[in-house]
């Protein structure tokens, strides 16, 4: 049998990602099936079923599977009762600007801190988008672009937090570096969502809008203040499942839900199918986790790549193949103060590169997500995803080196 090795792995991987997605193959099923082929062409049929076995016996692969169930269910919720539609007039009446409502939104509910929580925005985002005459896939850029902005310099994001113990640069000194960035980053986005996205001629019913919102907002709160409970029980993320059912028996007792409404919603196939993905990219995390990375390192030192290069480079890579910003950060960074000398310009830079880089990962769970609610092919949003990151990408590396 012909075995690859990492790099020739990870081509084949995203080129296959991609090629299963233009076929318009359901993403649920491209995603059981790429890792299993990939950890089959690295390591033989006994790697590629350990790595099923180690994704099944990895309590974050449950966590996430959970939050992301009980976060779907409670959009199902949102959609099926019809409150989306009324919260997004509400909110637009508050904001007034569609434009406004569209940007602001998914950034405020991004707070939610966990993985593919664009699920969240992605009805309002929908409907707005509806009303503001944008295509599907404008809608899924502007969920994801949108989302993201707040948390890139959010001082509680474990990202940046990451960022800063590793490279032991002061964590406000990287969130001022990035606000110039985000303010950028907010303006990029704009020609796609549009300046003039029409305004909403209403009142806010401010009754109306606190009752709507009240589960959300309530499903943010609840996970920031048990956050400390991921730690304690040594279970990533389970704060979010507990904040979310918290939110869900909110918004039934509010909207008065019956149980027989309450679980019928449980057969929404979209739920189904994004825990199907979710264990699905679980599996692609496992896969880099136990490869040799060398030959990827070898092949770019090989070419002769300045250090500033591998700076840029070597975030956006480990952060588009595991979908993480993250393991960006924790794997580049190493590799980078071992041929050039750590400081805040470096720092600032690697997180930049790790963060805008992964947001149009094919594995980005929130892309992932949003791509699969809205039916659009995660190919098709690349029309719009990539010219915004390079931009930013470039505004990142003036910033980082020059200020």
């Amino acid at each position: 049998m012909l075995v690859l090795n990492s790099l020739e792995v990870t081509l084949m991987a995203l080129v296959l990602v991609l090629v299963l997605l233009l076929l318009r193959v359901p993403l649920h099923v491209v995603m059981l099936i790429v890792p299993l082929v990939s950890a089959f062409a690295y390591g033989g049929l006994d790697f590629a079923l350990t790595i099923v076995v180690w994704t099944s016996m990895n309590i974050t692969t449950w966590s996430l599977v959970l939050s992301l169930a009980v976060i779907s269910w409670l959009v199902s919720l949102y959609n099926g009762t019809g409150v989306v539609k009324r919260l997004c007039l509400e909110l637009s009446n508050a904001f007034k600007s569609y434009t406004a409502t569209i940007t602001l939104t998914p950034g405020i509910i991004g707070l939610l801190p966990v993985p593919g929580g664009a699920l969240m925005s992605a009805p309002i985002v929908d409907e707005l988008g509806s009303r503001m005459n944008l295509s599907k896939v404008k809608r899924l850029f502007a969920n994801v672009w949108y989302r993201h902005i707040i948390v890139y310099i959010y001082p509680l994001s474990s990202v940046i937090i990451l960022a800063s113990a590793v490279t032991g640069i002061s964590l406000w000194d990287l969130v001022l570096r990035q606000i110039p960035i985000a303010i950028a980053m907010f303006l990029i986005g704009l020609p796609v969502v549009g300046f003039n996205g029409g305004r909403a001629n209403g009142n806010v019913r401010l009754n109306v809008l606190i009752r709507d919102i009240a589960p959300i907002v309530l499903a943010i709160v609840i996970a920031i203040l048990l956050s400390p409970l991921d730690k304690i029980l040594g279970i990533e993320k389970i704060s979010v499942s507990f904040a979310v059912i918290a939110s869900i028996t909110l918004f039934t007792v509010l909207e008065g839900i019956s149980l027989g409404k309450l679980l019928g919603s449980l057969r929404d196939r979209r739920i189904w199918e994004l825990v199907v993905v979710s264990f699905g990219i679980m599996m692609f995390r496992e896969l880099f986790t136990h490869m040799d990375l060398r030959p990827i390192m070898s092949l770019l030192i090989s070419h002769g790549i300045s250090g500033l290069a591998l700076t840029i480079m070597l975030p956006i890579f480990f952060s588009t193949v595991s979908g993480h910003p993250a393991a960006g950060i924790a794997i580049a960074t190493p590799l980078i103060t071992s041929i050039m000398k750590m400081n805040v310009s470096i720092a600032s830079l690697i997180y930049a590169s790790a963060f805008i880089g992964y947001i149009a990962s094919p594995l980005h769970l929130c892309y992932v997500y949003t791509a699969q609610y809205y039916k659009v092919s995660l190919a098709e949003g690349y029309k719009y995803m990539i010219p915004a990151t390079v931009t930013s990408l470039i505004i990142a590396t003036i910033v980082s080196l020059t200020f």
